[in-house]
């Protein structure tokens, strides 16, 4: 075996390592800008939590209702009673989270806890209904409603400060998102270029490394291939040689008794095993033609009824016991092709129905036209092909579950041997009850067209 050639191979942290600092730029550029991001999302959802003009407007409309509610002659002690929870949890909500930092920072934290405790101690539900009561809760919403106004000042002026803060904050940082993303594709734009000189440069050296490897493939095929060829030929080469040998073993072992029916039976058995080892050397040899590119064939007007006909009579000869039968379309049977091959596709095929089909079912061949190709058609009753097998019907070496002997060769020479002359063989099997393999030819008076 030749020596097989050496793999190259570059380890991919080679291949790459330039590219880390690019990588570590863009990757640090782009964590900048969603970090900034990140915090320009907080701070805007900050704002909005910290938002106190929408509390301290609702806290006033409620504490109007209220007053509102109190003061009516024809007041409701329900509305009223409602009203008050409301304006109440108004003012819980301002003394709550960052509403009550906030007002701390204002200074009116104190001043509101003061007008809660003020307003609970006028809670109707502690005091039931009373026109009285009423007239204090209208007296109070009054009180209440300057400060609660001087707080909702306060509170806009410090919210248009801190959004004007905030305003040139979210300013600079978007300056710096933008900055931030331009150097990150700046920074692809270069790995880009960088990748595409690097495989530049690791094309030529891949490409050897591939073609190393399907020689690898290649030599392990072919290796596998002869080793099963030379155990599958050597088992075929014995079988026919030691019918020979048991045959002569078996003349000399009668001496001066032998008869001339014995020479006549011992004469049959070697004819036949040397007809095996003719057909296996045929096929080993075509095998071989094939496999250096050596089969040419002579291609010719043929007619394929006639060549069917005489495959079948051969076939008589060697099975006398058997029915064979054929039928031709009307019309002219004429392919294109070598008739020496075509005839050891047909020898093949009729060969292997008679072998997987018992001796009281017919052989049938069928020769027809369809279109612009001749086919011979040659079913049996045999077993038929297994599903499991039918996948590897044309496979070199393949033998099926009711082959019993055979080197596996048959069909797949028969394939290659029908592809050599513009052909195909095709299959249909039912298991059990037989199969039907077709030769199909181009027609000789469709070959002008086609080159054409």
């Amino acid at each position: 075996m030749s020596d097989r050639p050496a793999l190259h191979t570059v380890p991919v942290w080679r291949r790459y390592a330039p590219f880390v600092p690019v990588l570590v730029v863009f990757l640090g550029s782009l964590a900048f800008a969603l970090a900034k991001s990140s915090e320009l999302e907080r701070d805007m959802r900050i704002a909005a939590t910290q938002n106190m003009l929408w509390v301290i407007s609702q806290t006033q409309m409620e504490l109007q209702s209220l007053t509102l509610a109190a003061s009516v002659p024809d007041r409701e002690d329900a509305e009223i009673a409602q009203r008050f929870d409301l304006t109440l949890a108004r003012l819980s909500m301002l003394q709550e989270g960052p509403q009550a930092r906030y007002l701390d920072t204002l200074g009116h934290l104190d001043k509101v806890r003061a007008m809660t405790d003020e307003m609970l101690a006028l809670d109707p539900l502690e005091n039931g209904p009373d026109p009285a009561l009423h007239d204090a809760l209208a007296a109070l919403g009054a009180q209440l409603t300057p400060g609660i106004n001087r707080i909702a000042n306060d509170v806009m002026i410090k919210d248009w400060d801190e959004a004007a803060g905030r305003l040139d904050a979210y300013r600079e940082t978007q300056r710096l998102i933008m900055a931030a993303v331009v150097l990150s594709l700046l920074t692809a734009l270069a790995i880009s270029g960088l990748l595409l000189r690097k495989q530049r440069q690791l094309h030529q050296a891949d490409v050897e490394n591939l073609r190393a490897t399907r020689l690898l493939e290649q030599e392990r095929d072919v290796a596998s291939m002869y080793r099963d060829f030379a155990a599958i030929v050597s088992h075929q080469l014995r079988t026919p040689l030691s019918l020979i040998d048991s045959a002569m073993h078996r003349l000399e072992r009668k001496g001066d008794k032998i008869t001339p029916q014995d020479v006549i039976e011992r004469r049959e058995i070697v004819s036949g095993a040397i007809g095996r080892l003719t057909h296996l050397s045929d096929t080993v040899l075509l095998l071989a033609r094939l496999d250096n590119d050596q089969l040419q064939a002579a291609f010719a007007p043929v007619q394929l009824d006639q060549l069917s006909q005489s495959t079948l009579a051969d076939a008589q000869i060697r099975y006398p016991g058997r029915t064979l039968t054929m039928t031709t379309e009307a019309g002219a049977m004429t392919a294109l092709c070598d008739a020496h091959l075509a005839g050891h596709v047909l020898e093949n095929l009729v060969s292997n129905a008679l072998k997987f089909s018992d001796e009281g079912h017919p052989v049938e061949i069928r020769v027809f036209r369809r279109g612009e190709q001749i086919a011979c058609e040659v079913s049996d009753k045999g077993a038929g092909i297994a599903l499991k097998d039918q996948p590897h019907v044309f496979d070199r070496y393949y033998r099926g579950a009711v082959q019993k002997d055979g080197a596996g060769l048959g069909l797949s020479l028969a394939q290659a041997l029908a592809e050599v002359q513009g052909g195909r063989i095709s299959f249909r099997t039912v298991p059990g009850k037989g199969s039907v393999f077709t030769f199909w030819l181009p027609a000789a008076d469709a070959q002008p067209a086609r080159d054409a």
